[in-house]
């Protein structure tokens, strides 16, 4: 499966690349801002609407529905593009923000509980209309207990760096 992430922006053409960047900097902002569980990271769905509008609707994932739908968790990376190809609809673009623990089984609360938080990363699994390319892309977090997930200095410094590499075009 070939794919993009946020250093390899350089290959999409412009507008794909624009819009995959406002979706990782959506993804940022509301990681940071939703109150987490102190087991998960919130699992959401980004879409990008159509070609007339930049706003992005935010929608937490259902994950037993998405399971039902999809497949089985072990096999997520196999279903996962077409997952988010099949949700974005009539958006162009998509994504699935999600955390560690999405490609493995799916533990209930005593287990989890009892594993402690192992989710140290945030992943984002993103597709684009226009472009066959999908874009995945895994950013570091930090956490400590009863506070808000804050991503590792690297990933703002990252997508500030991406930001300043590929501006919006103007016109």
């Amino acid at each position: 499966m070939d794919h993009v992430n946020l250093r390899t922006l350089d290959r999409l053409p412009g507008p794909v690349r624009a819009d995959y960047l406002r979706i990782v900097e959506r993804m940022v902002d509301e990681v940071t801002a939703r109150p987490a569980s102190v087991l998960s990271v919130p699992v959401l769905w980004l879409t990008l609407g159509p070609a007339d509008t930049d706003d992005i609707r935010v929608e937490r994932v259902d994950l037993g529905e998405l399971y039902r739908r999809h497949g089985y968790a072990e096999r997520f990376g196999h279903w996962v593009e077409s997952a988010v190809r099949q949700r974005m609809a009539g958006g162009r673009c998509g994504a699935l923000v999600c955390h560690d623990r999405m490609s493995g089984p799916v533990p209930g609360p005593l287990l989890g509980a009892m594993l402690g938080p192992r989710e140290r990363h945030v992943h984002l699994h993103a597709t684009h209309r226009d472009d066959p390319r999908a874009f995945w892309d895994t950013f570091p977090i930090r956490r400590r207990p009863l506070r808000r997930i804050r991503f590792a200095p690297e990933v703002r410094q990252q997508v500030a760096q991406a930001r300043r590499a590929f501006p919006e075009p103007t016109g």
